[in-house]
């Protein structure tokens, strides 16, 4: 009996000397020299439908992403900085491109718009007809047999010239709407071929156009013309001729001389009168109405 019971407390006593003593972790016996460690491969998950997500983009994200032309063009141009350098020129290509894209035909300059600017012009009232020396379209109505209205113009010549003064002789009188112009320049120098045939008929040659007499000088010395050529800068004697009208070119309405000719008799009368001018051929289509 005395046995069991000292066995019985040499057993509890050890139990708790074992519960009472920190419990430490068996290590691992190392691995034999030269020999290789075992790794199990990690089991991998099942494959499944993935759970997606709507995700919203961001505006950095989405302007990352574009172009750089696609930036350069939508981010609007700077102003130069004052004293930065000058941008260099672009090349051909860029210039082409510009060109093609980016610029517009452009309407041509206007002749008239190089003409000083004049007085307004009244309008024809409706339900009347002009007559001459009315204040609506002065000498729209001037026709064959009617006295020419006199004038007195600065001319080439480097003293003003007077249509009176040439009573006793046959003048062709024409209107031309721009000095060195395509239609004008032919014009002129038809006439200035013709000169020596119609001054035997006892003619003389004048012209006519809004242009002042330092353009009409040029005109002359250019072209070698042998008659002078008259300034009518406010349109004063168009009006009276009935030359000065309202014309359209390009779409845009503007006020000029419509080309025309008179051939005014020896009595300064009005003998033929030629209106919408075509420059081809005219100097000859006058000299035949000269008498000999």
């Amino acid at each position: 009996m005395a046995r069991t019971r000292s066995s019985g407390k040499s057993r509890s006593a050890s139990k708790s000397r074992k519960s009472m003593s920190p419990k430490v972790k068996k290590s691992k016996p190392a691995a034999r020299a030269g020999g290789r460690k075992t790794v199990r491969p990690k089991p991998r998950p099942k494959a499944g439908p993935r759970a997606t997500r709507p995700t919203a983009r961001r505006p950095e994200a989405a302007a990352k992403k574009k172009s750089p032309a696609a930036a350069n063009r939508a981010a609007p141009r700077k102003a130069p900085a004052a004293g930065a350098a000058p941008r260099k020129a672009a090349g051909p290509a860029e210039r082409q491109g510009a060109f093609e894209f980016e610029m517009e035909p452009s309407i041509p300059d206007l002749v008239i718009d190089r003409h000083p600017p004049l007085p307004p012009v009244p309008k024809r009232r409706s339900g009347r007809a002009p007559h001459v020396g009315s204040p609506d379209y002065p000498g729209e109505s001037l026709t064959v047999g009617m006295e020419a209205p006199d004038f007195t113009l600065p001319s080439t010549l480097g003293r003003p010239v007077t249509l009176s003064e040439f009573r006793g002789k046959m003048v062709v009188l024409y209107f031309y709407p721009k000095d060195d112009t395509p239609g004008c320049t032919m014009e002129a120098c038809a006439f200035r071929d013709s000169l020596p045939r119609i001054e035997a008929k006892g003619s003389v040659v004048l012209g006519i156009s809004l242009d002042d007499e330092l353009s009409h000088q040029r005109f002359v010395e250019k072209y070698n013309l042998n008659f002078p050529l008259l300034s009518d800068k406010d349109a004063a004697v168009s009006r009276k001729y009935g030359t000065y009208k309202e014309k359209s070119l390009y779409g845009r309405n503007f006020w000029g001389i419509e080309r025309t000719t008179f051939v005014i008799d020896r009595e300064g009368k009005v003998e033929h009168v030629f209106r919408r001018v075509k420059v081809e051929g005219h100097a000859e289509e006058v000299m035949a109405t000269l008498a000999g």
